[in-house]
């Protein structure tokens, strides 16, 4: 979530900052997260055009790694899909236990803010094993710019006001996108909005309800974004799970008043069968099914659907301010464990 990247001054600070900020501009976390939404279409496009001549797939998919946290992780999911599984995603501190894997790849390490501990700690592990460290992050002058022997940049003004993910999980996923192929025209997006919107606002959840989110390949990465817009925006239970892995164990633990949203795509029918099943046995199970036949493409659809419909339901409970800003404790104790 976006609160790391305002983070410049340390975990005591991240609140005082926010306040600050908030003061000035005289607008609501969710006020913000709306204009940001408001203008995301015509900055991915922009954003597209400048990446996509930067020549980044160049390099063989199977010799990449991509690391992540929190948003970033989900990015680092979808470009390993988008590979077709050659290029590996990991948790930052996870394959610090494993440097070996890095031998020889090139590494990219996703982090608006460039100050997450985890991230920095790997880039100083793996130097002289990785063939090259790439740092993607807002901040040329944070730390792990410095530390990494690259940097692909995200616009500066992504380490602005602080509010739930939005525009940088957009721009992050374009961005680890370029690395693996040239990226599509985005002329039609706006209509993958309107469908976003549509869909967000069609929906009718359970109000005391927890979160489920289901999907396959893409699917599972977006569904992963899903459940953190769940947890950051409204502060409620929201998990992720394979579409495989649901029948195994997951549904032996759901209520009929949870909500399951379940992200199905044009090669993946088995989700959209689950949710037709979970459906008639009782379950509140909805369908996300994006018809896109650019995988990356849809991969922004899902994105958008699932930012509209945490904004959707903030406005539904007439929330003023992201739950993860209103827990002063939860936030500096997040802020403890990231940085």
């Amino acid at each position: 979530m976006s609160v790391k990247s305002a983070a410049r001054n340390g975990p005591t600070r991240v609140g005082s900052i926010d306040r600050e900020k908030r003061r000035l501009s005289r607008s609501s976390s969710l006020e913000v997260m709306e204009e940001q939404l408001r203008g995301q279409v015509e900055e991915l496009r922009v954003f597209a055009n400048q990446t996509g001549t930067q020549g980044g797939h160049l390099h063989r998919p199977s010799d990449m790694i991509f690391i992540g946290s929190g948003d970033s992780f989900s990015c680092s999911l979808f470009a390993s899909y988008l590979s077709k599984g050659q290029a590996c995603a990991a948790d930052p501190y996870e394959l610090q236990q494993y440097p070996e894997l890095a031998v020889g790849k090139t590494v990219f390490i996703t982090s608006v803010s460039g100050r997450t501990r985890a991230n920095l700690q790997l880039a100083r592990r793996i130097k002289r094993l990785a063939r090259k460290r790439v740092a993607l992050t807002a901040n040329p002058a944070s730390p792990l710019a410095k530390e990494c022997d690259e940097t692909l940049p995200l616009p500066s003004r992504l380490l602005g006001f602080v509010a739930s993910g939005t525009v940088s999980f957009t721009m992050s996923l374009l961005a680890l996108a370029s690395r693996i192929r040239t990226l599509p025209r985005l002329r039609d997006l706006d209509k993958a909005e309107a469908r976003a919107k549509q869909w967000a606002r069609g929906l009718r959840t359970v109000p005391r309800g927890g979160f489920l989110f289901v999907g396959s390949g893409i699917g599972y990465a977006l569904s992963a974004y899903g459940a953190f817009k769940i947890h950051e925006v409204l502060g409620l239970p929201a998990d992720y799970v394979q579409t495989e892995q649901l029948g195994h164990s997951k549904l032996f633990s759901l209520q009929t008043s949870d909500n399951i949203v379940c992200l199905a795509s044009r090669q993946d029918g088995k989700t959209a069968h689950i949710s037709r099943a979970l459906s008639k046995n009782g379950f509140h199970s909805h369908l996300l099914d994006i018809r896109a036949g650019d995988p990356v493409v849809a991969g922004l659809e899902a994105a958008f659907s699932f930012q509209q419909l945490a904004l959707e339901l903030a406005r539904a409970r007439r929330l003023k301010e992201v739950a993860f800003l209103l827990d002063e404790k939860k936030l500096k104790l997040s802020s403890s464990l990231i940085y």
